[in-house]
């Protein structure tokens, strides 16, 4: 009960200690993830054309069905589509950086990319096998027990599950927020280590409050517990 509560109360002061940022961004639909261009409304996402689009231009790297069989690209089957559309949006805006994806960003429609979310939201992702048990054990106390004493554990935002969000009861915009934390479960390993790297070096840039929330926290873990994290993850269904 006592190491709940302070997860809970760490939690909470991580989340005032952007509260200045927010406030003063709270009319930037890109703080939380968005394109302030964007249209207000829209047709309903065509997960059949997102799937006709996925086959021409995604399919090379990310697989027929999103479920990349290959570790240097990230799985994006099953993955949840707000995500998956605003990671798009933010490789277009150049507010995330790949110079592939963004070449690819630059070249699909608000429509475009909508359906594509669509599509692979509602593919099948399967878990990696896991090589270290242990490993992979360490990782799973860490990401649901934290590893510092300030410091919320993963399943705070991501989800005992890592499938999940934590409600936020009473505070709408971080609740939108939290409500798209990606689903990490069956990402390939080292993705997940890269992408920890990224966030602690500033290389993945805060742009978002969960950005600012990922680097804060990636940038306290060591490169062994990393590691320990993304084994746990991707063997998880």
């Amino acid at each position: 009960m006592g190491k709940s509560l302070s997860l809970g109360l760490c939690a909470v002061a991580l989340l005032a200690a952007v509260g200045l940022a927010v406030e003063a961004s709270a009319q930037r639909s890109d703080w939380w993830g968005g394109d302030p261009s964007a249209p207000a409304t829209a047709p309903p996402p065509d997960a059949g054309r997102g799937g006709r689009l996925a086959a021409e231009a995604c399919a090379t790297c990310h697989g027929e069905d999103g479920d990349s069989p290959d570790p240097l690209y990230p799985k994006l089957a099953g993955q949840r589509a707000g995500y998956l559309h605003r990671q798009l949006l933010a490789f277009r805006s150049g507010h995330r950086r790949s110079d592939v994806m963004a070449d690819v960003a630059a070249a699909l429609s608000d429509a475009d990319m909508a359906d594509l979310a669509a599509f692979y939201s509602r593919q099948v992702r399967r878990p990696d096998a896991v090589d270290d048990r242990e490993l992979a054990e360490r990782g799973r106390q860490i990401f649901k027990g934290g590893h510092q004493p300030r410091m919320p554990s993963c399943a705070m935002c991501h989800g005992a599950s890592s499938q999940g969000h934590m409600p936020m009861m009473g505070m709408r915009p971080m609740m939108s927020m939290m409500e798209d934390a990606p689903i990490l479960n069956g990402q390939h390993a080292g993705y997940l280590v890269d992408q920890l790297r990224q966030f602690a070096t500033g290389e993945r840039q805060a742009t978002t409050m969960m950005g600012m929330m990922m680097g804060r926290a990636a940038s306290t873990l060591t490169e062994a517990e990393a590691r320990s994290v993304a084994e746990y993850l991707s063997g998880l269904p």
